[in-house]
């Protein structure tokens, strides 16, 4: 049976994570995508819901998943909550949950910490893969940010740019002065 129910897409938080809300503010869920896949969370933990077919958005699509698991009774709706509350709870894992437990990246992942320690960056989830969201704070501001690892790291052996940190962090030749991962000013 598909049975739905009136929903909408809320504001996604830092992660991008859309609360889907039904009537005036009741939150059934969250969706949000990972490696082209849409994920639900939702009051019975993480489901995989999958790609969209070809031609419709997936965050919508994912929704409309949620909205017909609430409607059939299957889910009940959750607290509302943000990435940037849920990191202030204790010290991150090494790997996102959702990234294979393995050798490789197990090391992969500690590779990456020891970087971003150098750049002054505090991870404050999992590692996701080079390619996913990471919510990570600057050491510099205090601010919480998403970031993937492929745009933070250094290309061709150079550091990363400075200058590119996020939003409202300090300039890039006070980012030089103060973390000397950077290298000197060219």
């Amino acid at each position: 049976m598909n049975i739905s129910t009136a929903h909408r897409l809320g504001t996604p938080d830092v992660m991008r994570r859309y609360p889907v809300i039904v009537g005036e503010a009741t939150i059934i869920g969250y969706v949000s995508r990972w490696h082209r896949t849409w994920d639900a969370e939702t009051s019975n933990g993480v489901h995989r819901v999958g790609r969209p077919p070809k031609g419709q958005a997936g965050d919508a699509w994912a929704a409309r998943w949620l909205a017909e698991e609430y409607a059939e009774g299957r889910i009940v709706p959750i607290a509302a909550r943000s990435a940037e509350l849920d990191a202030v709870y204790g010290p991150a894992p090494l790997l996102d949950s959702r990234l294979p437990d393995t050798p490789t990246n197990r090391q992969r992942a500690m590779e990456v910490w020891a970087l971003l320690a150098a750049y002054a960056w505090t991870p404050r989830g999992g590692y996701p893969g080079s390619d996913n969201l990471m919510l990570l704070r600057c050491d510099l501001c205090g601010a919480l940010v998403a970031r993937f690892w492929s745009k933070l790291r250094g290309r061709n052996g150079n550091p990363p740019s400075p200058g590119a940190r996020h939003t409202g962090c300090l300039d890039a030749a006070e980012v030089r002065r103060r973390v000397p991962a950077y290298g000197p000013a060219s």
